[in-house]
């Protein structure tokens, strides 16, 4: 089947609380239930086109995950807040798009701590969770508090950077299989301690802990990321998915969404 790539979607087939992802691929010849395909060979072949996932024009370079450069610069989904939400200027009325910005911005976040194979915090949209957990291969979450808006959980955020990482160590991700940390609560107790008194804008959560259990039938001790652009194709045994990877049995990953734009040919 040929398509452009995007991200990969999923079907939670668990409940709110123990999330049982089912994920899919869509591309524009139909969707591929890559689940299913678990435990099978597969192939991979990149066909040298990139195509920018938002206008849909054939272009020689990609920015972002997926946009050709006049894109990238104009589109909602490439703002800087995207990244750094504490950049967000929606509630003064700025922004790209402010139809988009009142859904995606203007409205409630959540700011978290994930466990990625190590502890990191995050900002994430009402209606983004579950799905901002499972794209970055969380496999325990908790809400630390709610904002009203990007802004203000960036702000939070960035308190918040001062004692927890931000950012996914993929290779430890990918080969984590820990149960949970038994200081997990106790962390966004010391999250909620510290940005106490400090002017910010939340309310805390509540202590639920969320568990993500994602198709996977075999870990590698080490894992190689590749990309398209120099290997051209892959091909092996697909022994799992976490977050947006594509784990195979050689201990070859490759991340899908990093991929966005990219013309492929895919063989099972």
């Amino acid at each position: 089947m040929k398509g452009v790539l995007t991200k990969m979607g999923f079907t939670n087939t668990g409940n709110d609380v123990s999330i049982s992802p089912e994920y899919f691929l869509d591309l524009d010849s139909g969707r591929i239930n890559l689940s299913e395909l678990i435990g099978k060979g597969i192939g991979l072949k990149y066909l040298n086109i990139n195509r920018c996932i938002h206008c849909g024009r054939e272009t020689k370079k990609l920015f972002g995950q997926g946009f050709c450069y006049p894109c990238f610069i104009k589109v909602p989904e490439a703002e800087e807040c995207v990244l750094r939400p504490e950049l967000c200027r929606a509630h003064e009325g700025i922004a790209r798009d402010l139809e988009f910005a009142k859904a995606n911005c203007l409205v409630q976040h959540y700011v978290y701590l994930a466990w990625t194979g190590g502890l990191k915090v995050g900002v994430t949209r009402y209606h983004q969770i579950p799905t901002r957990w499972v794209d970055q291969g969380a496999t325990f979450a908790v809400k630390i508090c709610h904002t009203p808006n990007r802004y203000t959980a960036g702000l939070v955020e960035v308190e918040l950077k001062k004692i927890f990482a931000d950012k996914t160590a993929w290779q430890r991700m990918l080969t984590d299989s820990s149960e949970l940390p038994s200081d997990f609560l106790t962390s966004k107790a010391k999250a909620l301690e510290f940005i106490n008194g400090k002017n910010l804008s939340y309310i805390p959560e509540s202590d639920v802990v969320y568990r993500v259990s994602y198709p996977v039938i075999q870990l590698s001790d080490k894992v190689r990321s590749v990309n398209l652009e120099k290997v051209n194709a892959i091909e092996g045994k697909l022994v799992g998915i976490k977050g947006q990877y594509l784990i195979f049995e050689s201990g070859i990953v490759i991340n899908i969404r990093n991929h966005s734009g990219y013309l492929v040919d895919i063989t099972f």
